[in-house]
């Protein structure tokens, strides 16, 4: 006897049979410079729930070697708790690999400057979310202990619109929540450097 299910049914099971198993303790750091797509099954034709981008950490709860060869990971994001499948490429597994934090700015009533101050080590990286109006300028200005801290700058649709070493400042073309990513260049990371920093963000 043959049951032919929708797809949407076929999806919530596997999702459903995925959360009764025992969660993994292990964790992960999304690879790449821009966005990376989270796929509702283990398969590159799979529909895209959504994204992550590079330095993200994620929690992995399960995993599997689908058919077109790839291992892939099911991981889930700690502060959304969305998730779905990301290819293992994609994905450095390790609890005590990198590591990043995310803060959102915000202006105190009357400005439309901010200063946050931080350190990075290694892979690790620090995310700050400036929302923000297209039409608007967004400016950063950044002073640091070593030449080797690099900044980056992503639109709300996870495109990457910078990255560099210098002060950056551009008119935007998009309304929504900018993430704007400290770290030290890819070149250094495996060396352990260190690097603080001071940056500014203002909106005008």
């Amino acid at each position: 006897m043959k049951f032919k299910y929708g797809s949407a049914w076929v999806t919530a099971l596997i999702i459903s049979l995925i959360t009764a198993l025992p969660g993994l303790t292990d964790t992960g750091t999304i690879q790449g410079a821009g966005r990376v797509n989270i796929r509702a099954t283990p398969s590159t034709s799979a529909p895209v729930r959504h994204y992550g981008l590079g330095g993200d950490r994620v929690n992995i709860l399960n995993q599997t070697n689908a058919p077109d060869g790839y291992r892939w990971y099911f991981v889930e994001f700690p502060n959304s708790g969305a998730r779905g499948w990301i290819r293992a490429d994609l994905l450095r597994v390790g609890g005590n690999y990198g590591g990043s934090s995310t803060q959102r700015i915000a202006f105190a009533p009357g400005t439309s400057a901010a200063t946050v101050g931080g350190k990075v080590q290694g892979a690790q990286s620090r995310d700050y979310l400036v929302n923000a109006r297209a039409g608007q300028t967004l400016n950063l200005s950044t002073v640091g202990t070593s030449s080797f801290l690099q900044l980056q700058v992503f639109a709300p649709n996870g495109s990457t619109l910078y990255t560099g070493s210098r002060n950056w400042s551009s008119v935007l073309r998009q309304s929504g929540d900018y993430r704007v990513r400290a770290r030290l260049v890819p070149e250094e990371q495996k060396r352990g450097v260190t690097a603080e920093y001071s940056l500014t963000v203002s909106v005008r």
